[in-house]
């Protein structure tokens, strides 16, 4: 039976408004006092059942009068300047001797590089925090499972799921479940699957794992994700703005080896040896980042053929300065507008 969490630590107070700024791995906020340390209690038992509990530094965020208080949850440092150098944790798997195949192996890699973080993951519960675990899981299944067409003129959508007219979007039948729908698209029974855009490939992927989430445990809000991709698909910067969440920025750039598991990326070739300083790498790719140092792209192969096979196992690519995933999906805490 788990033994009752060690009293949490209080950080130094910090100003009004400076709490995340400062702070690192996960930050579970709470209601009050009482909600925080169920959290606590929660968190820590979903990290022993995962052989995790003893590798984390948790520590009490006091909040003032405009701030709840908070916890913030984070990997030793030690263990990160042993497992994460420079908060790289692309070779997680192979330093913990992961199998992510397997879905508790996956799930040590996603928390795990999450508890790594040099900048905050903010959930507001518990809940939330679990959800997003759950979901990152489901999207790297999702991008592993993904079969498409090898000609980019093949067949876009199954008639049977989708209603297809020229010139519109692809609407979902009224009769047909969104979850089920996404999956005969991205991995069909039969035949060699489905021709579609790289960028739109990634979407769905995302949407899927996004999808199975919420009709387990949010069905109100995957009602409402299956009405609109019954009338007006959710699509490009409305995706980016209605579904995702983004961290790091440009003028704020995360790592370049930080990468948790169920991230979409843009990754761009590696710089040409030959190339002066002032050239930058041309083009790029979306993926989905897999985990043990592995990432999904979806260009198809007749592209595939015609550009420079920069992609590998132990990838070299640049990735960009922000990773995108999705947001919050539980009951009172969603913050996703349909």
């Amino acid at each position: 039976m788990l033994s009752a969490p060690a009293p949490l630590t209080p950080l130094a107070p910090e100003p009004s408004g400076a709490l995340l700024p400062g702070a690192c791995g996960v930050v579970l906020q709470g209601g009050s006092k009482t909600a925080l340390q169920q959290g606590h209690w929660q968190l820590m038992e979903q990290l022993q059942q995962l052989g995790l509990a003893s590798l984390v530094d948790v520590q009490l965020l006091p909040g003032d009068a405009t701030t709840a208080p908070a916890l913030q949850v984070a990997l030793q440092p030690t263990l990160i300047e042993h497992w994460a150098p420079g908060h790289d944790t692309r070779a997680l798997s192979r330093t913990l001797a992961l199998d992510t195949r397997h879905a508790d192996d996956l799930a040590r890699e996603i928390i795990v590089a999450l508890l790594a973080s040099p900048v905050a993951f903010v959930f507001p519960s518990h809940a939330e925090w679990a959800a997003a675990v759950r979901v990152r899981q489901a999207i790297v299944q999702a991008a592993r499972d993904t079969r498409l067409h090898p000609d980019p003129a093949g067949p876009r959508h199954p008639a049977e799921d989708w209603l297809l007219q020229p010139g519109r979007p692809p609407l979902l039948r009224p009769e047909r479940p969104l979850t089920a729908a996404l999956q005969a698209l991205l991995q069909p029974a039969q035949g060699p699957g489905f021709a579609l855009s790289p960028y739109r490939a990634s979407e769905y992927v995302l949407l899927l794992g996004l999808a199975e989430e919420t009709r387990r445990h949010h069905p109100a809000l995957y009602g409402r994700l299956q009405t609109r991709f019954q009338h007006r698909p959710v699509r490009d910067c409305e995706f980016h703005q209605a579904l995702m969440r983004q961290i790091g920025s440009p003028h704020a750039p995360l790592p370049s080896g930080f990468a948790v598991p169920g991230d979409r990326v843009w990754l761009r070739p590696p710089p040409d040896p030959r190339a002066t300083d002032t050239d930058r790498p041309m083009g790029g790719r979306w993926a989905i980042y897999l985990g043990q140092g592995h990432y999904r792209e979806f260009e198809l192969p007749l592209k595939l053929s015609e550009q420079r096979p920069w992609h590998s196992p132990e990838h070299t690519a640049h990735w960009q300065p922000m990773r995108e995933f999705p947001r919050l999906l539980c009951p009172g805490s969603s913050d996703i507008t349909l």
